[in-house]
C-alpha cells in the first residue's frame, strides 16, 4: 500500500482540525486544554484509506506562538493542505505557514476554503481569487482550491477526491536502499508499555524486535511494538505515522527532534553547509555572526551563521552558508532547514543541506558548492568526488560515505564504480575499503620523488630510508594507517622501490656515488678478510678513514644483499665466512656434536658460537636435538 502524508497549514481558528475530523472522523484535539480552548496546541494525527493508498494527516497548530510546533509537524510531509477561512481570507499565519512549507521543499498540495456555509458565494469567490494571487509566485501556483464546510459537509467529497488524486502523483518513498529513519515529534509513556516515540517515517522499513539507534545521543534500544494509527503492526514502512514502543529507554532520555534510525555509520554534525534563501519579506540582511534558530525536521536548536559566501545577504538573496549548531543534529544532503529569528520571533530564511560534514570551507569554494545540483542519484558521483578530494590522503571509507548520504553501503557502489572507471579515485585494498582521489595520490607521488632526492642529497652511499619514516614524513597523522598501501602505490608508479623495509630510488637497490662504490668494495673486503674478528661499522670506518654514516649505510646495504649476515642482531659476519663454516660442518666426520666441540673445532668464543649455530640451524645445515646438533647431510 502507498502511504502519503498530508500536513495542514493555516491561520489559527481557520478550521484545520474541524476539517480533518470531517474528512477522517478523527478528532485531532487529544489534549484536554485543546478541547477546552477550541484550538490546537500540539500535533494531531488522522488517516484516510482508499483501495491501495493511505493518507496520513498531520494537524498542526496555527497560533503564531506555536509555529515551531507547526514546523515540527511538517517534517516529512509529502503534500500541504493550506486551510483558509472564507470569512477572514489570507491572514499572517497563512503567509508564514505557506513560506514554511515552501522552504521545506513541499512540492504541492491543495487549498481548502473553509466555513463557506457562513459566506455568500460571491465573497467565497473573492477569497478564492485572493488565495490564487498569494500562490501565484510560489511552487503552489495552480493547485486545486476547494470550497468546503466542515460543519455541513458541503464540498467534502470533492476535496477527498482531490486529496487522493494529488497523493497518487507523489513519488514513492525509498524503502530498499535506505535505513529506517523517523524524526521524533512526540515522546510519552504508557503504563504497562513504557516509552513510546511517534513521528513520520521518512525512509526504509522497521519490524518488531529490531535494534534501533536514537541520535544524536547514540542510544541503542529494541523495538517492542509498532502501531500505525492505533493498529498494531509487525512491519512499518516509509510514509507512515508510526508509534514505536521501545525497551530500555525512559521518557527523560529523549526529546522532540531526536531521530530513530537503523544502526549504521551515521554521524551527527555541529557544522552544516547549506544553500540559503533569505525571504524577500525578511526584516533585514543576514550576516556572519548572526544568531538564528534552526528548525530541521522535528528539531529546534540555536545556531550562528558561521560563514556566508555573500555578505551581507540581502532580503530575497541566495547564497551558500555554513551554520554552526549549538547542539548536534543528524542531517543528510537534501534535508531542509527553516531559520527563525530568536527575538523578535519570525520565519525569515530557509535552506537545503549541501554537505553536513564540510570543515575546510573558503569563500572561493562557494561557487562549486552552489553548483552541486539537488542531490539525486545521478549527481552522486560529483558529490562523492568532492567529499573524497577534500579528505586528501586520509580518504573516505565506504561505510562512512554511505553514512553521510544516509544509504546502505552497497547502494553507493555504482557511483563509486563510475569514479573508479574514470580514474578520478583509487581504492586502497584494506578493510574497510578506502577511497582516495587520484589527484591526491598524484601530489603524493610528486612530493615523494622530491623528498627522496632531498633525503639522499650529499650522501655517498645509502641503503635506503626506513619506509615508515619516509612515508610518515609525507602523510598527515590521520592517514598513517594507510602507509603500506601508499608505499605500494608509489612502487607501482615507479617512484621508488622497497627493499627489506627501506625505500630506495626506483630501478636501484641503493643510492651510491662513484666514491661510495669504491668505499663499498673496501668495506666488503674488510669483512671478508677479518672473518669472525670483523669490527663493528664504527671501528671499520676508523680503519678505512671513512665517514661512520657512510660505512653504516654500506653495511645495511650489504645486509640487504645478504653479503653480510647479522648474527644475534649485532655481529656482522661476511656470508662467505659463514658458508665456509657450513661446508666444513657438512664435511665433519661426525654425526652430531655439542657446543663445546664446535667452539674448539672452529676457535670461536661462546658469544659467537651460539648465534653461528643458530644460523646453521636456519640454513638447514644442522638441527638441534637437546644439547647437541645433528648434521644434515646433502643427498648425492
Amino acid at each position: 500500500m502507498r502511504h502519503v502524508v498530508w500536513g495542514t497549514a493555516g491561520h489559527i481558528d481557520h478550521g484545520k482540525t474541524t476539517l480533518v475530523k470531517a474528512l477522517t472522523g478523527t478528532d485531532c484535539d487529544r489534549l484536554p486544554e485543546e478541547r477546552e480552548r477550541g484550538i490546537t496546541i500540539d500535533l494531531g494525527f488522522a488517516e484516510l484509506t482508499e483501495k491501495d493508498i493511505q493518507l496520513h494527516f498531520v494537524d498542526v497548530p496555527g497560533h503564531e506562538r506555536l509555529v515551531h510546533t507547526m514546523i515540527a509537524g511538517a517534517a516529512g510531509i509529502d503534500l500541504a493542505l493550506l486551510v483558509v477561512a472564507a470569512d477572514e481570507g489570507v491572514m499572517p499565519q497563512t503567509r508564514e505557514h505557506l513560506e514554511v512549507i515552501r522552504l521545506m521543499g513541499v512540492p504541492g498540495g491543495a487549498v481548502a476554503l473553509t466555513k463557506i456555509d457562513t459566506m455568500d458565494q460571491d465573497l467565497v469567490e473573492l477569497v478564492a481569487e485572493e488565495v490564487a494571487d498569494l500562490l501565484e509566485p510560489t511552487p503552489f501556483s495552480g493547485v486545486p482550491v476547494m470550497p468546503v464546510s466542515g460543519q455541513t459537509g458541503e464540498g467534502l467529497d470533492d476535496l477527498r477526491k482531490v486529496l487522493f488524486e494529488q497523493a497518487r502523483l507523489v513519488r514513492p518513498r525509498q524503502l530498499e536502499d535506505r535505513p529506517f529513519r523517523e524524526p521524533i515529534d512526540r515522546v510519552f509513556s504508557l503504563t504497562g508499555a513504557g516509552t513510546v516515540l511517534t513521528g513520520t517515517s521518512l525512509w526504509g522499513t522497521l519490524q518488531v524486535g529490531s535494534e534501533v539507534s536514537v541520535l544524536p545521543h547514540g542510544i541503542t534500544a529494541r523495538v517492542r511494538r509498532l502501531h500505525v494509527h492505533g493498529a498494531e503492526r509487525q512491519v512499518v514502512e516509509a510514509g507512515e505515522r508510526v508509534a514505536i514502543n521501545v525497551a530500555g529507554l525512559s521518557r527523560e532520555d529523549l526529546n522532540r527532534g531526536d531521530q530513530v534510525v537503523s544502526p549504521g555509520p551515521w554521524e551527527p554534525t555541529r557544522l552544516v553547509t547549506v544553500r540559503l534563501e533569505l525571504l524577500a519579506a525578511a526584516p533585514g540582511p543576514l550576516d556572519e555572526g548572526d544568531e538564528v534558530e534552526v528548525h530541521a525536521l522535528a528539531a529546534r536548536v540555536l545556531a550562528r551563521i558561521d560563514r556566508l559566501a555573500t555578505r551581507p545577504l540581502e532580503p530575497g538573496g541566495r547564497a551558500v552558508a555554513q551554520i554552526s549548531l549549538r547542539e548536534p543534529l543528524l542531517l543528510f544532503p537534501g534535508d531542509r532547514l527553516v531559520l527563525r529569528r530568536p527575538a523578535p520571533v519570525n520565519t525569515f530564511a530557509g535552506g537545503k543541506v549541501l554537505d553536513p560534514h564540510l570543515r575546510r570551507w573558503r569563500r572561493k569554494d562557494s561557487a562549486a558548492l552552489d553548483r552541486l545540483p539537488d542531490i539525486g542519484r545521478s549527481q552522486w558521483p560529483a558529490l562523492l568526488l568532492s567529499w573524497i578530494e577534500r579528505e586528501g590522503l586520509t580518504g573516505l571509507e565506504q561505510p562512512s560515505i554511505a553514512g553521510r548520504l544516509g544509504v546502505l553501503s552497497e547502494t553507493i557502489e555504482p557511483a563509486l564504480g563510475k569514479l573508479l572507471e574514470a580514474g578520478r579515485i583509487q581504492a586502497l585494498r584494506i578493510q574497510p575499503l578506502t577511497f582516495v582521489a587520484t589527484s591526491s595520490i598524484d601530489r603524493l607521488a610528486e612530493d615523494a620523488g622530491e623528498e627522496l632526492k632531498r633525503r639522499l642529497a650529499g650522501e655517498e652511499v645509502s641503503a635506503g630510508i626506513p619506509a615508515r619514516d619516509f612515508v610518515g614524513s609525507l602523510l598527515p597523522r590521520s592517514a598513517f594507517h594507510l602507509a603500506d598501501s601508499f608505499l605500494e602505490e608509489l612502487r607501482q608508479r615507479g617512484v621508488l622501490d622497497l627493499l627489506e623495509g627501506r625505500v630506495v630510488p626506483a630501478g636501484s637497490d641503493r643510492h651510491m656515488t662513484a666514491a661510495g662504490e669504491a668505499l663499498a668494495k673496501k668495506v666488503e673486503a674488510l669483512y671478508r678478510d677479518d672473518g669472525f674478528d670483523a669490527p663493528p661499522p664504527v671501528e671499520a670506518a676508523e680503519r678505512l678513514q671513512a665517514k661512520p654514516a657512510a660505512v653504516e649505510s654500506i653495511c645495511r646495504y650489504l645486509v640487504q644483499r645478504r653479503q653480510l649476515i647479522r648474527l644475534d642482531g649485532k655481529f656482522l659476519i661476511h656470508r662467505a665466512v659463514l658458508d665456509d663454516v657450513a661446508q666444513r660442518v657438512r664435511d665433519w666426520e661426525v654425526a652430531d656434536f655439542a657446543v663445546g666441540e664446535f667452539k674448539e673445532k672452529f676457535g670461536l668464543t661462546r658469544k659467537l658460537a651460539i648465534p653461528t649455530l643458530e644460523w646453521l640451524d636456519s640454513e638447514r645445515v644442522t638441527v638441534r636435538q637437546g644439547n647437541r646438533r645433528k648434521i644434515i647431510r646433502r643427498e648425492g
